[in-house]
């Protein structure tokens, strides 16, 4: 079985692709989109440092007066919180990282699930990393939107936008 060409907008029909034989169920779905999402959520981690390192002092000692430990820190803590835990830094942001890696995970199973339902690759993935960036990142940020420089928005942006490309071209490449 030889696969014949790779489509980045579209599916290709499975006789195209040479993948006529071969039938991906909804387990085959779930683990494709998990691994997906956890390799473009890693993607995304190089991309954010790399603006981040770039960005204005100014900007970056904001953030540290609206999260002095970080966001992801802040987020374990209300996790921990949540079951009634008072996680120390530390723990809380191991505890961040994982909640931020499996949000990166069901972001591709949402998109490898799109693609499965006929959504080209590229806008599959670009639309899921778009949401996420505005419900997640944007949305849940609205008490402490207006505090944040534009700097720290777009690094999200960035981020959220080589998820979503990321995704895109990797369930290109897996996509029947």
């Amino acid at each position: 079985m030889a696969v014949r060409a790779i489509s980045l907008v579209r599916p290709l029909p499975p006789t195209a692709a040479g993948l006529d034989d071969v039938e991906m169920g909804p387990r085959a779905n779930l683990v494709t989109g998990a691994v997906v999402g956890y390799v473009a959520s890693r993607v995304m981690d190089v991309a954010t440092s790399a603006y981040y390192a770039r960005q204005s002092e100014e900007s970056r000692q904001r953030e540290v007066e609206i999260a002095p430990h970080g966001t992801l820190v802040d987020l374990g803590q209300m996790l921990g919180g949540a079951v009634g835990r008072d996680l120390p830094p530390e723990q809380a942001g191991k505890v961040g990282l994982m909640a931020h890696r499996t949000l990166g995970v069901t972001y591709g199973v949402i998109a490898s699930v799109l693609v499965n339902r006929g959504m080209a690759p590229v806008l599959a993935g670009g639309t899921v990393g778009l949401a996420a960036w505005v419900v997640v990142d944007e949305g849940l940020s609205l008490p402490t939107f207006s505090q944040y420089k534009p700097e720290s928005h777009i690094r999200g942006l960035i981020g959220h936008s080589t998820w979503g490309l990321t995704a895109g071209l990797l369930l290109s490449l897996t996509s029947r």
